[in-house]
């Protein structure tokens, strides 16, 4: 039996063929347009009535368009997944996005400030998943034996909304959570057992500025209380809507913190206890 995930993209690419708008989201005409000012132009085309079904709808379209361009998914991002960012945008679920490979960045990059509209920086978590086998994991401690990697990691997103707008979830739902840069460190390999899980529930991060002061010190409990709650729920999530992980996929759990302006400076990011040079991230921005 064909799975709802494969059946939603036939009948994405059914209507593209058509010209027919799905659940009355964007049509595909405005998902190029929206695509053709990543990530310099303002999106006008999502509003803030944007209901959550519609979010969804158009940011398929807009993946759809992507995958066309650059045919390089290498996994998914979870956001909302800390009180902060919620309450920031006024919503009361995590949701997810796309990442692709084209959106990498090497570590000790150099980007200019001004590369997208808006622009912000947000220290993060990243895992790589393990086996597929992940999808049946109930469990933190199931979820953790299925993770072969976990990454100090940026996102350094354009908020490609006017300043003045009031921006809500959906809306960046639609727009594929905003997905845009990113950076990651090396993996640091944890115990797949019980003091792995409690290791990874009270991980202190630490986000510092080219003079070393500290910009924010932020705990992974602020991701539902432990970062593998949010796979649990993106498992969760997934396999309702018959989408399986795979070995080898990159999950972007959420901001451990805040989103910051991008500002001139040479940004640090590492999870404490972890300082070696291949577990920090360094970006400059210039």
């Amino acid at each position: 039996m064909i799975s709802t995930y494969y059946f939603k993209f036939f009948l994405l690419y059914f209507l593209f063929l058509v010209g027919v708008n799905a659940h009355d989201c964007i049509s595909f005409s405005q998902a190029k347009q929206f695509l053709a000012g990543f990530p310099t132009e303002p999106i006008k085309i999502i509003k803030e009535n944007i209901a959550l079904d519609e979010a969804y709808c158009a940011q398929e379209k807009l993946n759809y368009l992507i995958k066309k361009k650059h045919n390089d998914k290498i996994g998914y991002k979870v956001g909302f997944t800390g009180k902060a960012l919620q309450d920031r945008f006024k919503i009361n679920t995590p949701a997810t996005g796309v990442l692709y490979k084209h959106m990498f960045l090497p570590n000790n990059s150099t980007i200019a400030r001004d590369f997208g509209y808006r622009t912000f920086i947000e220290p993060d978590i990243l895992v790589i998943v393990k086996d597929s086998k992940i999808m049946k994991a109930t469990t933190k401690l199931e979820i953790i034996k299925n993770i072969s990697s976990i990454h100090p990691f940026i996102e350094i997103p354009a908020l490609r909304f006017k300043e003045g707008t009031k921006i809500n979830g959906n809306m960046l739902i639609a727009a594929n959570m905003l997905a845009t840069k990113m950076i990651m460190a090396e993996g640091i390999k944890f115990s797949n057992d019980k003091e792995g899980v409690e290791k990874l529930s009270n991980l202190n991060t630490i986000f510092l500025d080219k003079d070393n002061n500290i910009i924010q010190n932020a705990n992974t409990s602020n991701l539902m209380g432990n970062p593998l709650n949010v796979l649990k729920w993106l498992i969760e999530e997934f396999n309702t809507k018959g989408i399986a992980l795979k070995k080898g996929d990159r999950i972007s759990l959420g901001s451990v913190g805040k989103l910051f302006p991008l500002t001139k400076n040479t940004f640090k990011y590492y999870f404490e206890g972890y300082t070696d040079e291949k577990h920090v991230i360094k970006v400059t921005v210039n």
